[in-house]
């Protein structure tokens, strides 16, 4: 939780680390108390079919191992339970460390939002300057065959197949893919995220400034 800000907030990130031990610690009990319990379960179907046939053959009953295995079950139940409330505590100091701390926590993750926001124009910059490289390219080749097109082959063979699109002929309903101006927009869009807000900006602040 809060991973791009918790390093700015260390008792919180102690809180964190203390809840995920503890969560690891409680589900390794858990599993180990209901492996345990299984065992037992299978110890006392054992003790009682050997002390059967121990008496049926006249001989004195083997030392049941059954009380040993559930003693250790009730103990690892036990620490999974106490396990279960240091967890429920650590959380309730979390949900405290928040509440008491909400507007700094807030304004770290409005800095954080930035910083992501300034990421992801650099990257979306750099993609609508390659795209429209792209996309030029892709003109000045339609350009070159509509003003100097190659010179027509004489048709000695049979005919082709032949495609038909309805409509106005477009890089979506060709292709199959977006059309440009979807991909330019999705791009400025992007780039905008990385736009600088003034904070408590009044409206007309720039025009009483210019009178």
């Amino acid at each position: 939780m809060f991973d791009l800000i918790i390093g700015s907030l260390p008792e919180l990130q102690t809180i964190e680390g203390t809840i995920s031990d503890l969560e690891r610690k409680h589900g390794e009990s858990q599993a180990r108390a209901e492996a345990l319990g299984h065992r037992t379960n299978q110890a006392r179907e054992h003790d009682l079919n050997a002390e059967a046939v121990a008496l049926n053959a006249g001989r004195k009953p083997p030392k049941p191992t059954e009380p040993q295995l559930r003693e250790q079950a009730e103990g690892a139940g036990r620490d999974a339970e106490v396990l279960e409330r240091r967890l429920r505590l650590a959380e309730t100091d979390r949900a405290r460390y928040l509440q008491s701390h909400h507007e700094e926590i807030l304004g770290l993750l409005q800095q954080a939002h930035a910083r992501e926001g300034e990421k992801v124009a650099a990257a979306a910059s750099e993609a609508l300057e390659s795209l429209l490289a792209y996309h030029r390219a892709e003109d000045d080749a339609r350009n070159l065959a509509r003003l100097h097109p190659r010179p027509a082959a004489e048709n000695v063979g049979s005919p082709e197949s032949v495609s038909v699109v309805w409509g106005a002929l477009t890089t979506r309903n060709y292709a199959g893919g977006p059309q440009r101006g979807d991909l330019e927009g999705t791009l400025q869009y992007l780039i905008s995220l990385g736009a600088g807000t003034v904070v408590g900006a009044v409206e007309g602040e720039d025009n009483d400034a210019a009178a």
